[in-house]
């Protein structure tokens, strides 16, 4: 398990794995050493990571981007059940909505203006009220008026950052994927208008097949069998964000699901089926996907 740090979750599902697989063994992203010289190599302290044959990513949305460097360079038949393309992908929300739209997942309605003047000429097209937010920031301002959002983007001006409109959900739920299952859902809800990043109390949620099919669809399409699928619920189901390193502890015991182990569970089960799968098949399977990588991020960007 690569990670950030030994979390309550991460120590749950280290506990869990040591009943599925021989060794298991957690290292600290920032604590890699990565050596291109004569002999390439990714190491952490004295243990060569380029001899494990499952590599379990935990690893928070800030390092996104050296998350992709990093699993990109283990060999092409290790197993990730959340791949490279899944970081990059998921870097930046906005990009990550594009990406789920152009597959047909529904998404809620976001614009993004590289510029606070752009984002002014984008107000007239947004419904009243909407939430004004930089793509680094969880916080956001609702607006509900022409004027106040106009101040508010001009306030933004001095920081010469990306601006981004974006609808507010009322009511969303979380859906836990292990691939091939959703394995479990929460309801949220909040005092906060900004549901989506507020603090908020979690309840149980029944899934129907239209959930579990978006949220399934929805990590299949950035190559994530393990992923929190949030979705706003009214109108209509759409997804709101994806969550590749998700707290497990409180959901466990909302649901009464052991998310821990369910995932180790998909993981080890994922793993063995990768075992099983011919070295041909494998090297076909490499190639496509290093194609696909290629290809997304050309057409996506």
């Amino acid at each position: 398990m690569i990670g950030f740090e030994k979390s309550n979750t991460n120590l749950q599902l280290l506990e869990e794995a040591k009943k599925k697989f021989e060794k298991v063994f957690f290292v600290p992203i920032n604590s890699i050493g990565i050596g291109l010289m004569d002999t390439f190599s990714i190491s952490y302290r004295a243990t060569d990571l380029l001899k494990f044959g499952a590599i379990f990513p935990r690893i928070p949305r800030k390092f996104c981007s050296y998350a992709y460097q990093l699993l990109s360079l283990f060999p092409p038949d290790t197993y990730m059940p959340i791949k490279p393309i899944s970081y990059l992908l998921s870097e930046e929300r906005f990009f990550l909505l594009t990406v789920l739209q152009k597959r047909d997942v529904p998404t809620v309605n976001l614009q993004l203006a590289r510029s606070p003047i752009a984002a002014a000429r984008l107000v007239d097209t947004m419904e009243f009220p909407f939430i004004i937010r930089t793509p680094e920031k969880k916080t956001g301002v609702i607006v509900n008026g022409r004027s106040e959002a106009k101040n508010i983007i001009g306030a933004l001006s001095s920081l010469k950052k990306p601006v981004m409109l974006e609808e507010p959900v009322k009511d969303m739920i979380s859906v836990y994927i292990a691939e091939p299952e959703a394995i479990a859902a929460v309801h949220k809800k909040t005092k906060e208008r900004d549901v989506v990043f507020g603090e908020g109390d979690l309840k149980n949620q029944k899934m129907n097949s239209e959930i579990e099919q978006i949220a399934l669809e929805a990590a299949q399409t950035i190559d994530a069998q393990v992923a929190r699928i949030d979705m706003s619920t009214k109108p209509d189901f759409k997804v709101v964000n994806i969550e590749l390193n998700p707290s497990l502890i409180k959901p466990s015991k909302v649901t009464g699901v052991n998310l821990p182990e369910k995932v180790i569970n998909s993981i080890h089960e994922n793993y063995k089926a990768h075992l099983e799968k011919p070295l041909l098949m494998k090297f076909f399977e490499d190639a496509k996907s290093v194609v696909k990588d290629v290809l997304k991020t050309k057409q996506l960007l």
